[in-house]
C-alpha cells in the first residue's frame, strides 16, 4: 500500500511538472515566434468577418491587449466543432469568441477568468408564438453543434424528451438562415447573439422567449496546462479595464457596459 501510494505521488508530481514545462514553453513559444493566432467564427457581435476584415466585440479587445503586450496578433477562422484539434496542434493559440466556460472543457483546455455573463435563450419567428421551453413540444430546434446550447439542451430532459427533432447547424449564423426558411421553428442560442439579431432586424420579424434555457460566462480557451499565457493575458486585460478602454468598445457594440472581472 505504501509503495502504490508513492507511485501515485512520483506519477502526480510529474504530471504537474509536465503541465508547468508545457506552460512555459507555450510563453516561450510566443514569444519566439513573435505572432499569437486567435481562433475564432461567425459570433457576432463576439467575433465575425465584414467585409473579410475580423471584427467584433472579442476581436476588438484581442487587438488591444496584443498591441499592449507587442505582439503581432493573426486571426484564424475555425470550424467550431474542431476546436480544441486547433489548439492541440498549434494552429491557433487560443479561443477568443465567446466561450463559454463549461466543466467539460475544463478537461480540454485551460481558460481565463469569465470576463462576460449570457444566458441561453430561445429565439423564433413572431408568427409561431412560441414564449418558453412548454412551446416547444412536437417542435423543430436549431442549434449550433458543439456549442453550449447544444451542450445544455443534451441535459434538459424536459427538452430532449418533447421536441420532435434537434437539428445541429455549423455556426449559429445557419441555425438562424434555418430558422427563416422554416426548417425549424425555433432556436437556442446565447442571448446576446440573439439580441444581435433582432437589433439587426428592421421588420421585427423575430421573438425572444422569456424562459432562459441556462445562464453561463465566457471566457478564453486556452491550451491545456498553458498558465503563465493565460496569467498574462488576464493580467493586461485587468490593465485595460482600469484605464477604461473596455468600456469603450462594450458601449460600441451594446450600449453599456458588460465586460466583467471575475
Amino acid at each position: 500500500m505504501k509503495k502504490l501510494f508513492l507511485l501515485v505521488l512520483l506519477l502526480g508530481s510529474i504530471f504537474t511538472l509536465i503541465a508547468c514545462m508545457d506552460s512555459k514553453i507555450d510563453l516561450e513559444y510566443i514569444n519566439e515566434k513573435g505572432t499569437f493566432v486567435l481562433g475564432f467564427t461567425d459570433f457576432p457581435p463576439m467575433g465575425f468577418n465584414e467585409n473579410g476584415e475580423p471584427t467584433g466585440f472579442d476581436i476588438e479587445i484581442a487587438k488591444l491587449v496584443f498591441e499592449r503586450l507587442d505582439i503581432q496578433l493573426e486571426f484564424r477562422y475555425i470550424d467550431w466543432d474542431s476546436k480544441v484539434v486547433e489548439l492541440r496542434s498549434k494552429r491557433i493559440d487560443a479561443i477568443w469568441n465567446g466561450l463559454t466556460i463549461t466543466d467539460e472543457r475544463k478537461l480540454e483546455m485551460t481558460f481565463s477568468r469569465p470576463y462576460f455573463d449570457n444566458n441561453l435563450i430561445i429565439i423564433s419567428k413572431s408568427a409561431s408564438e412560441i414564449t418558453g421551453i412548454s412551446d416547444l413540444t412536437d417542435k423543430n430546434i436549431g442549434v449550433e453543434l458543439s456549442s453550449s446550447a447544444d451542450i445544455s439542451i443534451s441535459k434538459n430532459e424536459s427538452i430532449m424528451n418533447s421536441a420532435k427533432e434537434i437539428k445541429k447547424y455549423g455556426t449559429s449564423s445557419e441555425a438562424i438562415l434555418a430558422l427563416n426558411a422554416g426548417l425549424v421553428d425555433a432556436v437556442i442560442v446565447d442571448e446576446i447573439y440573439a439580441r444581435y439579431v433582432v437589433l439587426k432586424d428592421t421588420s421585427n420579424s423575430y421573438s425572444i422567449s422569456t424562459d432562459i434555457i441556462g445562464s453561463e460566462s465566457y471566457g478564453i480557451g486556452f491550451r491545456l496546462g498553458d498558465e503563465k499565457l493565460r496569467d498574462l493575458i488576464d493580467q493586461t486585460l485587468d490593465e485595460l479595464y482600469e484605464e477604461g478602454l473596455i468600456d469603450e468598445i462594450s458601449i460600441k457594440y451594446f450600449g453599456v457596459t458588460l465586460f466583467i472581472r471575475g
